[in-house]
């Protein structure tokens, strides 16, 4: 793994890149380790299909680990280490993707939620505030936020490009002006990995609190559709919050710099509050 990482680095300019590969092939170097498996032609297909199983992530994630080491083994079998490669004939497990989860949070969810949040409650209400995805507002340090602008400026993994947001003024007051530009917003969640498996734990409380008071099951990625919802319901057009949404746009680097910054910060300070421990 740490021959072929070199070899790889050498040959990929992006370091984000660099970087989740390197998460991906650790992983799987871990896993094969602890399955007494330490060298390279003894890795059979079998093992491969196991640990592509043992991943509890998404189907589109799993199959991003394959590439990634199936990148690994053609680059052994060009340099005769293997003679072929048992990434060829793995096989991705199947996994029905339940949109039911995805839902819509109705603001009884989202009260059930702020009310019950507890150390979560800054990270619900960021994910609802900004509509960033789960694992973009994990990897936030103080580094990306502008409190002059009152702006969020981050990398989002998704669309590959650096995107600016505007920030509520309901989570400004939640953030330490002094705090070092390095720390992050959410230590306990904060990772350099692309596949966090940290923010499970946010997810599953969330989960938790909605089946205890009988509401149907949502997971972090509904906050997102809260977010685009209210916003509808506000009469923002659908450009303005597609590019809020951080969706990806082929003309410009910096998705939301653009004379409409003024007028989404408007926007977003009229999203409805459900918790008046933060809402003050």
């Amino acid at each position: 793994v740490v021959e072929y990482l070199m070899f790889f680095s050498k040959r990929t300019e992006n370091n984000k890149t660099i970087q989740v590969t390197k998460g991906m092939l650790d992983r799987f170097s871990n896993y094969m380790e602890n399955n007494k498996i330490k060298r390279l032609n003894q890795i059979s297909v079998k093992n491969i299909d196991f640990y592509l199983d043992s991943l509890d992530v998404a189907p589109k994630t799993k199959k991003n680990n394959l590439q990634a080491i199936s990148s690994m083994m053609k680059q052994a079998v060009k340099e005769d280490i293997l003679k072929s490669n048992p990434c060829d004939l793995a096989t991705l497990p199947k996994m029905v993707k339940d949109e039911k989860v995805h839902r819509l949070l109705q603001p009884i969810d989202l009260e059930i939620i702020f009310d019950g949040a507890g150390s979560w409650r800054m990270f619900y209400a960021f994910l609802y505030h900004t509509g960033l995805r789960a694992g973009d507002v994990a990897s936030l340090k103080y580094e990306n936020i502008d409190f002059k602008k009152k702006s969020i400026v981050k990398y989002v993994r998704k669309s590959r490009r650096i995107h600016e947001n505007p920030i509520a003024d309901v989570l400004i007051n939640m953030l330490d002006r002094n705090a070092d530009k390095d720390t992050p917003l959410f230590p306990s969640l904060y990772t350099d990995n692309e596949q966090n498996d940290r923010i499970k734990k946010p997810r599953v409380y969330m989960q938790s609190l909605l089946k205890a008071n009988g509401r149907e099951k949502a997971d972090l990625h509904s906050f997102r559709h809260a977010f685009n919802q209210s916003l509808l319901d506000l009469g923002m057009n659908i450009g303005d919050r597609q590019k809020l949404l951080t969706h990806a746009s082929s003309d410009t680097t910096k998705i939301y710099t653009h004379p409409n910054f003024d007028l989404a910060m408007q926007y977003v300070n009229r999203i409805a509050v459900y918790s008046k421990s933060y809402g003050n």
